[in-house]
């Protein structure tokens, strides 16, 4: 077996975390269980990623499809986030790991939606490691908010809008 060459790693690392519902269903525990486990999975998995000095890990944790899932779950996933934010803030701020956060925070509840601005403000200044987290997050909503953003810069002030899209 090869060793690894710590000089050819690569800066970031993006990861999609998907599949602790079936890993759960086959290992015969419920489905939140298998997100808790899930979130063990992080904590190893940020860990490790610091220790080989990767800068920057994006987590793709909760998508805007997954807001479709039984309320249940929701609420369990919300739940598990808001638990993590109170038990390791601290922890990524001894570790120098600065939290970043992508997607739309305005569909969280307000007291999760604190808690995560909350923490990225604690562990702005850090540099050791990013750690962007992606809430509330997808590929055709940032496509069209891209697009709305430079519809919105090339209107011209004195036009009037009809109030559509807001202005910034």
């Amino acid at each position: 077996m090869k060793k690894m060459d710590f000089n050819k790693l690569p800066r970031h690392i993006a990861i999609i975390m998907d599949g602790n519902g079936r890993w759960a269903k086959k290992h015969t525990i419920g489905r939140i269980r298998g997100h808790e486990k899930g979130v063990q999975a992080v904590k190893t998995t940020v860990r490790a990623c610091l220790e080989i000095g990767i800068k920057y890990l994006t987590l793709f944790a909760f998508s805007m499809e997954n807001w479709n899932r039984p309320d249940e779950e929701v609420q369990a996933l919300m739940s598990l986030l808001e638990k993590y934010l109170d038990k390791e803030t601290k922890q990524l701020n001894k570790q120098g790991i600065r939290l970043e956060i992508i997607g739309d925070l305005d569909l969280l509840n307000p007291s999760l939606k604190a808690k995560v601005l909350q923490a990225r403000e604690e562990t702005k200044n850090n540099e050791r490691m990013i750690l962007n987290m992606a809430l509330s997050y997808g590929g055709r909503d940032e496509i069209v908010n891209a697009a709305v953003r430079i519809h919105i810069e090339d209107l011209h002030p004195g036009l009037p809008r009809l109030g559509y899209p807001p202005r910034p």
